[in-house]
């Protein structure tokens, strides 16, 4: 199947800078997607090894636009889809390089926080010990993934970073998802040919709709509409509770709104319920774990997202896809991906029972292409699975380990909470983000990937150091007291 060319003011600049309207127009003497892939990577360590904490924004861009400059790549220098192009490892290189500052600085995290790490290091040691015996190659890409959203956890643990920091980081992800959200618009009003020959080549024509304007589901810069979607949802929370949080905010109060209902827009372009979902009950979780904190931004949010979808939802070109898509939520017992996922989680039941230990990392999803070498789902690849694949994926004593590890965050987060000199706004978004994973995850594996949750958590949990402080110096004594006395309710749990 051909998909469909156009030209923009976009490809235009592309074509005219590589010399061919696409399909191979770039010099193929050189590989300029290890190149490229080289760059990403070194510069990622630099500011791991140098424990800059703007590691965590940069890490936050190449998770969230790899896939779309891989794409890109493919387009220009290939002129063809390659299954294996190292650009799509650059994230995971990235996030496990800001472990390296935390091996060697282990010692700054507090006892019970550094606890917390350590189980969840004990969880993932554990899963990928079973899954390099059972499927080698693919526990060790898996394991990169697995590491990705400990090394952001952890190195906010070492970092200690005070609160203008956290912020931030915060608004890192708020400027992602904005301009993935502006992207995925023009991806759905022109399908890029890069974008297109991806859909065609990885024959997802038809799950993604067509490679034509207005007739495709929107990905924008991830590999597939769910992500995507799941990403979205997530970010938004924190860009609805908070001023702070909000990209652009400090130019007008309207255009930080309109990052959020730009964000919102895109979700309903991906098709994907599971995303706005995740925005729904993470904003209202705040609300209510939160005892009505942030309630004016939540109703301002409603009013003018509200307004907003009723001024515009009729006024998107082909809005009848959309609007079928979500008011399939009426219905949603007889929708078929809900249906699927019901059998997939109590078909799955029959495979716990027989492996208790579990498959162990690289079994389960979609690292079994690294040793199939097909674009194809393996047999005993499980996808969109949620707790199901976890537990499949970490086995019994894992996931014991894993659910231990948040029960302990989950008693710094509260103790945090119920200490006036100790509570902010990132120990009440730490709390919101953990409450919504427990329905997320019934929606696909939220809870071992790279996202905004990990990073909410450690600003959640992380005490900061006084601002001009040195990590070699003494904490003062007023934070001395504080990081015992956060250790002493951990020795009673």
């Amino acid at each position: 199947m051909s998909f469909h060319h156009h030209e923009d003011w976009l490809t235009r600049l592309l074509n005219g800078w590589f010399g061919s309207a696409g399909r191979g127009g770039a010099p193929e003497t050189v590989a300029w997607d290890w190149v490229l892939a080289v760059l990403i990577g070194i510069c990622g360590m630099i500011l791991a090894v140098r424990k800059s904490s703007w590691v965590v924004d940069y890490t936050v861009f190449v998770f969230v636009f790899n896939r779309g400059l891989r794409r890109m790549v493919d387009y220009y220098f290939h002129g063809e889809f390659t299954p294996f192009n190292p650009i799509s490892l650059t994230p995971l290189v990235v996030a496990s390089s800001m472990l390296i500052p935390v091996v060697f600085s282990l010692w700054r995290i507090p006892l019970r926080s550094r606890v917390v790490l350590l189980v969840l290091s004990a969880a993932i040691g554990y899963a990928f010990l079973i899954g390099f015996f059972r499927v080698r190659l693919a526990a060790v890409y898996a394991l990169a993934e697995s590491l990705a959203p400990l090394g952001l956890f952890a190195f906010v643990l070492v970092k200690q970073p005070v609160a203008a920091t956290k912020d931030r980081w915060m608004r890192a992800f708020g400027w992602a998802a904005i301009l993935a959200s502006g992207y995925g618009w023009y991806q759905y009003l022109t399908i890029p040919p890069w974008d297109a020959m991806w859909l065609v080549e990885t024959k997802m024509v038809g799950y993604m709709g067509l490679p034509r304007p207005m007739q495709m589901t929107v990905f924008s810069t991830m590999a597939e509409r769910g992500p995507l979607a799941a990403f979205l949802g997530f970010a938004v929370v924190p860009m609805i509770v908070s001023k702070k949080w909000r990209p652009m905010a400090g130019w007008s109060w309207l255009t930080g709104w309109l990052g959020v209902i730009l964000v919102f827009s895109a979700i309903l372009l991906t098709l994907s319920r599971g995303g706005l979902l995740f925005a729904v009950i993470g904003t209202g979780t705040y609300l209510l774990v939160n005892q009505g904190r942030g309630a004016r931004q939540i109703a301002t949010a409603v009013l003018l997202v509200g307004a907003a979808g009723w001024w515009g939802m009729e006024r998107i070109p082909n809005a009848e896809r959309v609007i079928k898509r979500f008011e399939s939520l009426t219905e949603i017992q007889e929708d078929q991906s809900y249906k699927g996922r019901v059998m997939v989680m109590s078909g799955g039941m029959d495979t716990i029972a027989r492996s208790p230990l579990g498959l162990g990392l690289g079994a389960v999803g979609l690292a079994t292409r690294v040793n199939t070498g097909s674009l194809s789902m393996a047999k005993n690849t499980v996808v969109d699975g949620g707790y199901f694949n976890v537990v499949l994926t970490y086995g019994v004593p894992g996931t014991l380990l894993l659910f231990a590890a948040l029960v302990l965050a989950w008693g710094l987060l509260q103790h945090r909470f119920k200490r006036k000199t100790m509570l902010d706004d990132h120990v009440l978004l730490g709390r919101a983000m953990m409450i919504t994973l427990i329905p997320a995850c019934f929606a696909g594996d939220l809870l071992t990937g790279f996202s905004i949750f990990w990073l909410a958590l450690g600003c959640g949990v992380a005490l900061p150091l006084m601002p001009g402080m040195r990590g070699g110096m003494r904490q003062p004594v007023a934070l001395r007291r504080t990081t015992t006395a956060l250790d002493s309710v951990h020795n009673a749990l």
